[in-house]
């Protein structure tokens, strides 16, 4: 069975928005992506946009984040394999969940 090339778009938008959030609003399984954030932080020299910033900000935006998940993620819809179905489908159940929940007001 195949997933349609409109629902895989669907699974990738929700997986997404999942990571995104998870990343830049969650503190994560023993805080690690909130330890993440604040290294990401530390490591910013004020009045520098460098890498180092851009990242920094990167992390804590979800719609930025989001951008660059979706580049990493799109070519799972033209590139179907089993092994990405199964992850783009929790991510995705995930996605829906929060989504649902209102966990992305801001």
């Amino acid at each position: 069975m195949t997933i349609s090339l409109y629902f895989r778009c669907l699974l990738v938008a929700l997986a997404v928005h999942r990571l995104a959030w998870m990343f830049t609003r969650e503190d994560g399984p023993f805080g690690i992506f909130d330890g993440l954030r604040m290294q990401l932080g530390k490591r910013v020299v004020e009045g520098e946009h460098g890498l180092a910033w851009t990242l920094a900000e990167l992390f804590n935006c979800p719609h930025c984040l989001g951008l660059w998940l979706a580049f990493l993620l799109s070519p799972a819809v033209l590139w179907p394999s089993k092994g990405i179905d199964i992850v783009l489908v929790i991510l995705a159940v995930a996605g829906l969940q929060s989504f649902m929940t209102g966990r992305n007001d801001e």
